[in-house]
């Protein structure tokens, strides 16, 4: 069975870090790709990667051609917020209510998993809030930022998805594993299972009034 480059690194990652990854065999309906089993738990993994689109090819030929490519542009955490639309389903049929999830994306392009944008995929994209007074009362103002459009992660929306891992390489080849936990999650991933293989965790920090909520590196010490 053919692998994709993500599923191999995954399996790298977990062969190293002496993690039981067990390939979940295909059937008619779509399946998640692997359960990892930490003692008596079993973690519900879908391995997602992000390729090049068309403009990103396209930049890519022309770097190679003159030396620089061209302009790109999309909307934070697009790319995530598929990946998250892609596997919901699958990810809820499989956990049933009693598993926690990971949703494991690898990105060959550059850039996309990267915090922030896993961060506005989850929760939507930060704006700035602007209070208009009634007329002759004042100016437009900012009350502040908040999350707006485009979230994922609501508490009535892909509860089912316990946290968003990110996959990485290094140029020596090295397979990180970075977690980002999901606030709604039915069935929370609990810090001490992969925090015990020294997976670095991230949850989001405590909302604060006229602010957006930032990522926060759980403590596993103080967690355990």
């Amino acid at each position: 069975m053919h692998r994709t480059i993500s599923e191999k690194l995954l399996e790298e990652f977990c062969a190293t870090k002496g993690i039981a990854c067990l390939r979940i065999a295909e059937s008619d309906e779509r399946t998640p790709d692997y359960e990892l089993v930490v003692g008596a738990v079993r973690i519900i993994v879908e391995v997602k990667e992000i390729t090049p689109n068309k403009e990103e090819q396209e930049s890519d030929l022309l770097l190679s051609q003159r030396g620089y490519g061209k302009v790109l542009s999309y909307t934070p955490g697009d790319r995530v917020r598929k990946k998250i639309a892609d596997c919901s389903a699958q990810i809820k049929g499989r956990t049933g209510g009693r598993h926690a999830s990971l949703l494991v994306v690898f990105d060959s392009v550059f850039g996309h998993v990267d915090p922030y944008n896993i961060r506005v995929a989850m929760y939507g994209l930060e704006q700035i809030r602007i209070e208009v007074p009634p007329i002759g009362m004042g100016s437009p103002h900012s009350t502040g930022m908040g999350y707006g459009p485009k979230r994922k992660m609501t508490p009535d929306h892909n509860t089912s998805i316990s946290a968003i891992g990110a996959l990485s390489t290094t140029s020596s080849a090295e397979v990180f594993l970075h977690v980002y936990h999901n606030k709604f999650a039915h069935v929370p991933l609990k810090y001490a299972l992969l925090g015990q293989y020294g997976v670095e965790q991230f949850e989001l920090d405590d909302e604060m009034i006229g602010t957006t909520s930032k990522w926060r590196k759980v403590d596993l010490v103080a967690e355990t």
